[in-house]
């Protein structure tokens, strides 16, 4: 089974550290970049930006209190004992908190994934696609933890391949010790809507076009689009292309690649078709976007 992290789309990582509502927040970093970042919020939020946009991947973890907000425009309320699996394309925005809350954070980029090299179930990683919110019992939440409060002393000692180690060992734990919905319990549409993301966090690197995915399926291209749109109002184009932005950006802002060696990693027959793509996606030339970025 290959690695469902591996080779996801990656955009870029937020400069967490200019908020000022953590109690406290670190980060592992690669100069000049940011690897992984660890944070903990206490109490009410006092400002968020209007839209927010987690890391490539963020495992969230409430302890204490509520959060309420809203993630691509539907109303999430989070308890305690909450964990959320964030993607990079989950935009937030209205977040309020309750005084008791406590939150935290644990936010990596796809290149870090791929150092982690975890080998978690597709199913489980279509199912987290779908329903990113799950909760676990009292003790699984101290065990957790347990594991923050060590990654928060490994990565203020710079410590790389603890962390390393330490965060695998910890998605080991949650993907194994939770009790994660089998893909083949779900209706039968969110399994293709499932299977098909996953897929595409797989391959969009080199496979751009819908009727690749539909062949891997056994499914006619027609009706894989008609699921989509009906069950995420989403068509297999756009959930591509999206991929391939965030992936674009985060190549773009976080490593010293050029705009031709990002080309072809992507995918794209030259640099002037993947610059016409991302300009028609973002407004912005990729050069210039990674200029503003660095």
């Amino acid at each position: 089974m290959s690695n469902p992290l591996h080779s996801a789309p990656s955009p870029e990582v937020p400069k967490l550290d200019k908020f000022n509502f953590f109690t406290w927040h670190s980060s592992l970093r690669k100069d000049p970049y940011d690897l992984l970042t660890l944070s903990k919020i206490e109490g009410r939020i006092p400002a968020l930006p209007e839209l927010f946009t987690p890391p490539t991947y963020a495992l969230e973890f409430v302890t204490r209190g509520t959060i309420m907000g809203k993630v691509n425009d539907a109303v999430v309320p989070l308890t305690a004992n909450s964990c959320v699996f964030w993607m990079a394309d989950h935009v937030m925005k209205d977040v309020q908190t309750s005084p008791d809350c406590e939150i935290y954070t644990l936010g990596f980029t796809a290149e870090y994934a791929e150092a982690l090299n975890i080998h978690i179930s597709q199913a489980q990683f279509s199912h987290l696609l779908m329903h990113p919110v799950w909760q676990v019992t009292d003790l699984q939440m101290r065990i957790v933890l347990r594991y923050i409060e060590l990654l928060h002393v490994l990565i203020d000692e710079d410590r790389h391949s603890a962390v390393l180690n330490m965060v695998r060992s910890l998605i080991y734990f949650l993907s194994e010790g939770t009790s994660l919905t089998p893909q083949q319990s779900l209706p039968r549409a969110e399994q293709i809507c499932g299977q098909f993301l996953s897929l595409v966090e797989l391959h969009c690197r080199e496979q751009h076009a819908v009727e690749w995915y539909a062949r891997q399926m056994s499914l006619a291209p027609k009706y894989l689009s008609n699921v989509l749109n009906q069950t995420m109002k989403i068509s297999p184009n756009a959930c591509i292309d999206r991929a391939l932005i965030r992936q674009a950006k985060s190549l773009l802002s976080s490593t010293s690649l050029s705009v031709q060696q990002i080309s072809d990693r992507l995918g794209f027959l030259n640099q002037s078709h993947f610059g016409t793509f991302f300009r028609r996606h973002t407004g912005t030339p990729p050069s210039a976007f990674k200029t503003a970025n660095r």
